[in-house]
């Protein structure tokens, strides 16, 4: 069974839409025209940040914690792997070290200092995968 193709624009507002609906707006809010960012509760009510880009020039990236998401990393949805070694790495013009990834990430507790993975997703079925392995993250045990 092939999943049918839908054109960037629509897919995000689908996204969009979905994501508005299983999860909440995180505290820092979205930005207007770049990126959403969410907050939502595993089944074991465990908090889990997550950011879609939503702006004109980017494809249909989520951005999630890699611990997260382990067992969807064997290609079957494009991904790229955003480490915390990697970040500062760069100068600005400026002369100082700049963030490296997506700005909405930086001031996010869970995301922004964290080994990331960032999904490209391609239909809805991606964003399913995604969302259902959000879903088993488990609560941190407490000693």
């Amino acid at each position: 069974m092939s999943i049918p193709e839908i054109d960037l624009p629509n897919l995000k507002r689908a996204i969009v839409m979905r994501l508005d609906r299983e999860a909440k707006e995180h505290s820092k809010g979205h930005q207007k025209s770049y990126a959403n960012r969410y907050s939502m509760r595993s089944s074991d009510g465990a908090l889990v940040e997550l950011i879609f880009e939503k702006g004109d020039k980017s494809p249909a990236n989520l951005w999630v914690k890699e611990d997260f998401v382990r067992d969807l990393l064997d290609g079957s949805i494009p991904f790229t792997i955003s480490p915390a070694s990697q970040l500062y790495q760069t100068v600005g013009k400026t002369g100082e070290k700049q963030y490296g990834r997506h700005s909405a990430l930086e001031d996010m507790m869970q995301l922004g200092k964290a080994d990331l993975v960032c999904f490209a997703l391609r239909n809805m079925a991606d964003l399913d995968r995604v969302l259902a392995a959000l879903a088993q993250v488990t609560r941190p045990i407490r000693a």
